[in-house]
């Protein structure tokens, strides 16, 4: 069996400029096209409640996936890449990590939002992911989970 491509592991508190610099800039073309100014307040607001972990390979920080828990799902809240790093099946490994601690939790889905233009769309829909809804410009994605976890 391969090794793993990466690992991952909770986020420290200082993780969070990290994430916040990668996530600011892998989503301003997304925010400029629509006119959506960026808010350290509510990043600020969401890292203290968000699982927020880090995506290492060989030890060095590579990306972020940040999880929400809802009463009937779990939610993939940010799962960010550093553009050195996309395209290799980082993206689709951090996906299968979400739907492994969606099973640990119990929950039976696993959802995410993503505007339609972004490439990552095409990533989820192979993992599974189905538009329910798309709201104000974005697609709201959901994934069941099969008995037993991962898809």
């Amino acid at each position: 069996m391969d090794a793993a491509p990466a690992t991952l592991r909770d986020a420290t508190p200082a993780d969070r400029d990290f994430a916040e610099r990668l996530s600011h800039g892998n989503m301003a073309a997304y925010r400029a096209a629509r006119n959506i100014e960026w808010d350290p307040a509510r990043f600020e607001a969401s890292w203290a409640c968000f699982d927020n972990r880090v995506i290492e390979v060989q030890g060095v920080a590579v990306g972020v996936l940040r999880l929400h828990e809802l009463p009937d799902a779990l939610e993939i809240r940010d799962l960010q890449l550093l553009p050195a790093h996309q395209g290799r099946g980082l993206g689709a490994w951090a996906v299968r990590q979400a739907f492994r601690r969606a099973a640990e939790l119990g929950k039976p889905e696993l959802r995410l939002r993503v505007f339609p233009e972004n490439p990552a769309r095409r990533l989820y829909e192979r993992l599974g992911f189905v538009t329910e809804a798309e709201l104000d410009g974005v697609l709201h994605m959901a994934c069941k989970l099969p008995p037993g976890g991962t898809p």
